[in-house]
């Protein structure tokens, strides 16, 4: 006898399908049960389906791939900067052309970020990057080691014992008059923070850390960030200092805080307290 595997119903050994439904007939020996099952079995799909966020679970490849994509665009970006520089310099050293720059720097920044984060709308890149919550109580802690590091490289610079460093941004916004003076300063007081925070910890940090442990992930965000900011790095050992540390400070936020935002007002406050302290 021969029974139905969908409605139960039996028929006689020479019959091959159901009546009712159609379906392949199976045989009483477990043997021929079992051969027939592995015959009517579904071939397993060979494409996996593409995953967005948060579906798709982040890794340190797409953390390499990113920071790849990343260098290769900020080199054909100094190119594109030269040219500008040589065909319109008067609006190259303006505020507006200054600031026209850096937002096109960190375009480059982020779009990668995005891209590799499998997010496809703006609400998925704000809900991946921990832009969608509310800067919690660790906040204040970054903010006070923002402002506790850079009370100790000033007192470091003020008694002679390492070099300061300047950039262009810092020593046109002390050379300028007018409002246009602030444009120089709209990178690291807003530009940065946001940007650089949306990419190192939002994306990279958080990338690494699907494949490493936290010592680890911090370590190669580090030497990320070292590669980025390698002119001070190379100019003042105070400099690189707390660049590290405000760097571990803010992958430790990144760690314990669902929030973005607790990163990217320390770094606001590391950047804003130059100001006050009128050198670096």
């Amino acid at each position: 006898m021969k029974k139905c595997p969908y409605c139960g119903k039996e028929y006689s050994d020479d019959a091959t399908n159901c009546a009712l439904d159609n379906e392949l007939l199976l045989g009483d020996s477990p043997q021929s049960a079992t051969v027939e099952k592995e015959e009517i079995k579904t071939p397993p799909k060979k494409d996996e389906p593409y995953l967005l966020f948060p579906d798709y679970k982040w890794s340190a490849r797409d953390a390499w791939k990113c920071i790849g994509i990343i260098i290769c665009l900020s080199i054909v970006l100094e190119a594109i900067d030269y040219i500008a520089y040589l065909n319109f310099p008067i609006f190259f050293r303006s505020g507006w052309g200054f600031a026209c720059r850096r937002i096109l720097f960190f375009t480059t920044w982020v779009l990668p970020a995005c891209y590799f984060a499998r997010t496809k709308t703006l609400a998925s890149v704000w809900e991946a990057l921990g832009l969608n919550c509310k800067p919690t109580n660790l906040v204040w802690f970054g903010i006070s080691a923002a402002i506790l590091l850079r009370l100790i490289s000033y007192f470091v610079l003020v008694h002679g014992w390492s070099k300061g460093v300047n950039n262009y941004g810092f020593i046109s916004f002390r050379n300028t008059i007018g409002y246009e003076r602030w444009l120089f300063q709209f990178s690291p007081l807003i530009l940065a923070p946001i940007f650089e925070e949306s990419v190192n910890r939002g994306f990279l940090y958080k990338a690494f850390r699907g494949s490493y442990s936290v010592g680890t992930s911090m370590l190669f965000v580090l030497g990320w960030v070292c590669y980025t900011h390698w002119s001070q790095y190379l100019v003042s050992w105070i400099a690189a200092l707390s660049i590290s540390l405000i760097t571990i400070v803010q992958c430790y936020l990144r760690e314990k805080s669902p929030s973005l935002w607790d990163c990217i007002l320390c770094h606001f406050a590391f950047n804003a307290s130059i100001l006050f302290t009128s050198t670096w």
